[in-house]
């Protein structure tokens, strides 16, 4: 039937010219007229696979799928995407409950964490919720030893690189705070899963989400949940910058004072403002060596009194500590901010065990995390401290003030157990010059390690430890010497480290 798809009776030529065809035989009148080969009438054979026992199916027609939809409503398109998002919603549920959720944190409802808020969010990024679906999976898998979970896991991480880079090329979701949400939770499954085997994928996120905040500007993050991821950035920020030498954008003066014009500065974030200005103390310190005699003394007394002067706003962010957490404590509990209690394994020659008699315990984890902040930034200003005393007296210029200590249960790190006590004796060593000053806050973030490391707040404990840990770890190797003890502490620091995040083994 011509003009009828499907229904022509004609020669295959005379289909191909789409004419009609007087289905003569063996050949066509038109076909024989046009001096033209007829292929004759034979349809082509198509072969269609079946499963043996197959039933026979056909397609319905449109009343029929009428009344299915209507009578199963719950079956329609919607259906299955409602399912997923059900399951979803329980995953991040169980992930937040099971692996970041514990009494030891101790949170405020107006200071929680960028990663706790982001639940709450929507989920309209795709490149958020597969990001958030594979650090989910890979922590609950690690933690229940769900190796299924682990694999799946990676597929989400990938799907994940790519609606981020599909976001990243779109000019109006680009500067969403779902995007960035995305970098960061990425960046975290590097740190805690790490499968890259390398450093260089973390490294590149952080650069990322850097340049985010950057295009982003200042007055994108005061407030809310954008101001919360701020917070996240900053302190991997300005890590990079430490590690380079070599000041950043959040170095600045505005981006440490004006992201807190509509709230106030908590004490993690006064200690990331001394932090912050000690990446051009090290740049301008490895310029000494290119200087004239009179311009080393002149630059090094002037970085010197620069670091005193971030000593002093360290002092003054400890006693806020102390009065914050004692306030707290004494609604909840009775006791020191700290305390020391013999380790679990200790073995004098680490890694094996720990390598320090005894170790510290804390009320919470808040309160162990800003305490660590501050004794490791203590550690890496007052290691600068000594170098540049060491500039100093290789131009015959004596050095005489230096910080304060304060220091628990005296100086040597062989403390005998005989001196454990439910109070922790602190003593305040006067104002003096010790080269080996910077080790007592580098060891006091060590014996803390433990306690951040236990089973039951095992991710929680190690990302709170990442950045103090790393900070002593730098405090020591920023010195132009140490001995065999150092080297035994960081290699006992780093093993333990591995087993809470496995990009350590690559740092």
């Amino acid at each position: 039937m011509a003009g009828v798809r499907g229904q022509s009776r004609g020669c295959g030529t005379c289909r191909a010219r789409k004419i009609a065809c007087g289905q003569e035989r063996p050949s066509c009148a038109q076909c024989i007229k046009s001096q033209r080969q007829c292929t004759g009438y034979r349809r082509d054979t198509v072969f269609v696979l079946v499963q043996p026992g197959a039933k026979d199916a056909r397609r319905p027609g449109r009343k029929q799928d009428t009344a299915v939809q209507s009578a199963r409503p719950e079956q329609g398109p919607g259906y299955e995407m409602v399912i997923n998002c059900h399951l979803r919603r329980q995953l991040l549920d169980h992930f937040l409950g099971q692996c970041l959720l514990h009494p030891q944190l101790r949170l405020k409802k107006h200071q929680k964490p960028w990663l706790l808020l982001l639940p709450d969010l929507p989920m309209k990024s795709k490149a958020l919720e597969t990001s958030m679906m594979a650090i989910a999976s890979v922590a609950l898998g690690r933690k229940f030893h769900d190796y299924s979970m682990v694999h799946q896991s990676l597929t989400a991480y990938t799907r994940g690189l790519r609606e981020l880079q599909t976001a990243l090329w779109s000019e109006k979701r680009m500067h969403d705070h779902e995007t960035l949400a995305a970098c960061l939770v990425l960046s975290l499954y590097e740190l805690i899963e790490c499968p890259d085997k390398g450093f260089q994928a973390y490294v590149s996120h952080c650069r990322g989400f850097l340049s985010l905040i950057q295009a982003r500007g200042i007055s994108a993050h005061t407030s809310g949940i954008s101001h919360e991821l701020f917070l996240g950035v900053r302190f991997p920020g300005i890590l990079d910058a430490i590690s380079n030498r070599t000041p950043n954008f959040l170095c600045d003066r505005v981006w440490c004072r004006n992201p807190w014009i509509s709230t106030s500065k908590r004490i993690p974030d006064r200690i990331a403002d001394c932090l912050a200005g000690i990446p051009s103390i090290l740049q301008r310190y490895d310029q000494l060596a290119s200087l004239s005699h009179e311009e080393n003394i002149s630059i090094a007394y002037d970085l010197r009194d620069e670091c005193l002067a971030m000593d002093q706003s360290l002092q003054e962010a400890y006693e806020e500590i102390r009065l914050q957490a004692y306030e707290e404590i004494r609604l909840q509990s009775s006791g020191p901010l700290f305390w020391p209690v013999f380790p679990p394994t200790f073995s004098s020659n680490a890694p094996g065990g720990t390598s320090f008699p005894i170790v510290y315990h804390f009320p919470d984890l808040r309160i162990a995390n800003m305490l660590m902040l501050y004794w490791s930034t203590k550690a890496l200003l007052w290691s600068s401290i000594s170098n540049l005393c060491d500039i100093l007296e290789s131009h015959g210029v004596r050095t005489t003030h230096a910080p304060a200590v304060v220091e628990l249960l005296g100086d040597s790190p062989d403390d005998t157990c005989s001196q454990i006590s439910s109070q922790p004796a602190v003593q305040i060593i006067a104002p003096r010059y010790d080269q080996e000053n910077y080790l007592i806050m580098a060891r006091n973030v060590f014996q803390s390690l433990e306690f951040c490391l236990q089973e039951s707040i095992m991710l929680t404990g190690a990302l709170v430890a990442s950045t103090p840990i790393t900070l002593a770890t730098w405090a020591i190797r920023n010195r132009t010497h140490h001995g065999d003890r150092e080297v035994t502490w960081i290699s006992s620091v780093q093993e333990k480290m591995r087993y809470g995040l496995p990009l350590w083994q690559y740092i």
